[in-house]
This record gives C-alpha cells, sequence and structure tokens, in this order.
C-alpha cells in the first residue's frame, strides 16, 4: 500500500512538473500607439508631466528625449518641473559632428498612448527644435518596432527602472553621448523613413547667459 501512494505521488509530481514544462512562457504585454503624419513625417503624441502634449518624431539615434525651450517654459512656469529637476549639462554630438552643450532636466513622467514611463531625461532644445522621442525613452522596453503599415509605434514589455545617473552642472566636462553611424540593421526611425538616409536630426541647444536661470532653452537623443 505505501509503494502504491509513493508511486502515485511520484506520477503526479512528473505529471506536474512536465504540465509547467510544456507551459508557454507568459505574454510580453505589447502597446501599439498610432502615429500620425506632420510635415512629411510621423509623431507620436507625448503628455510631458500630465500637462503638456507635444508631437515627437521617434528618433533612434537621439541619446535622450528633446522637448524644445517653449515646452520647457511652460512645464517650468505651471510648476510641473522643479529646480531638483535640473540634472545639469552635457555635450551631445549633432549630425554635423559638431558637439554642442545643453542642458539636461528630469522628466517626471512620459505619457505615450496609455504608457506611462517616470523619470525620464530629456535635453532642453531651441524654440524651434524638434520634439524628439529618444533613447532616454525607448531603451526603457523590452524592445520597439514601428509598424509602417499600422503607422504605429510598438512598445514590448512594462517599462524598465531608469538607469542611474549622477546629476552634472556649472562648465565641468561631461563625455559626449555618441549614436555613431546609423545601424540599418534595425528597425528605421521615422526621421529616416521620410528622408530616405540614415541622417540624425539634430539641433543645438539653447545656451543660457552667464546667470540666466533655467527658463529656456535645451537638446538631446537614442533605441535598441
Amino acid at each position: 500500500m505505501f509503494r502504491h501512494a509513493c508511486a502515485a505521488a511520484l506520477s503526479a509530481a512528473l505529471a506536474l512538473g512536465a504540465a509547467q514544462a510544456a507551459a508557454p512562457p507568459a505574454p510580453v504585454p505589447t502597446a501599439s500607439i498610432p502615429m500620425k503624419k506632420d510635415g512629411g513625417v510621423y509623431v507620436v503624441p507625448v503628455t510631458v508631466n500630465g500637462l503638456v502634449t507635444v508631437d515627437c518624431i521617434v528618433d533612434s539615434g537621439a541619446s535622450d528625449v528633446n522637448i524644445p525651450a517653449s515646452v520647457f517654459r511652460k512645464l517650468q512656469h505651471a510648476g510641473a518641473i522643479q529646480q531638483s529637476d535640473m540634472l545639469g549639462t552635457e555635450d551631445y554630438t549633432l549630425a554635423d559632428g559638431s558637439t554642442e552643450r545643453g542642458r539636461v532636466v528630469r522628466i517626471r513622467t512620459l505619457k505615450v498612448g496609455n504608457i506611462v514611463v517616470h523619470d525620464v531625461n530629456a535635453s532642453i532644445g531651441g524654440d524651434e527644435s524638434s520634439a524628439l522621442l529618444g533613447q532616454s525613452f525607448l531603451e526603457r522596453f523590452r524592445s520597439w518596432s514601428l509598424d509602417n503599415g499600422r503607422h504605429a509605434l510598438v512598445l514590448n514589455g512594462p517599462p524598465s527602472d531608469p538607469a542611474p545617473r549622477v546629476a552634472r552642472g556649472g562648465n565641468r566636462p561631461v563625455p559626449a553621448p555618441h549614436a555613431g553611424p546609423a545601424d540599418n540593421s534595425g528597425p528605421p526611425t521615422v526621421a529616416q523613413i521620410s528622408s530616405g538616409h540614415g541622417g540624425h536630426i539634430r539641433h543645438p541647444p539653447a545656451k543660457a547667459s552667464p546667470g540666466e536661470t533655467d527658463d529656456d532653452g535645451l537638446s538631446g537623443q537614442y533605441s535598441e
């Protein structure tokens, strides 16, 4: 009787193990965010700190998200950006190979579709700069792609926590993030689709005058 009970228990354990081994992995959550065409490029609406919505070009060659200075000022004047959110300055390599210094700000929330990502670093561009959805947002996901058939940005997996970043300020030298040549093996950026080449859209950051407060100007850019 004891042998029969042990055999039955062993069979049940083996059957349970086999069932668990055969079970498919849990599906990765996927979000598909429709894009719209604006002036020859496709953009995706992005809500910054729950206050301002701006149309962003998906730019995998941009190391950081970039927001125009006009958007930054609106957020600052509304109290949506505090002094503690200012992360100093960084050097950014532009499309022509030159280097420009831009101010960096922490965005508390970036909402794209129904997806909200917290604590995203962004550079501040000039008033006429393009808003860019760069790597500081895109790299937070397990993977991402552009669905050219449906004109949608596809984000796979829940967003990860932000990587630690040390605030820099003043004129301390900082390494310049360099995206290097465009990687044509991966999904093209919207900018590449619209222009037919791998050139990155870059705009020089607005430069603050000596003694000027952080109420205008920034730049930045990068995907998996």
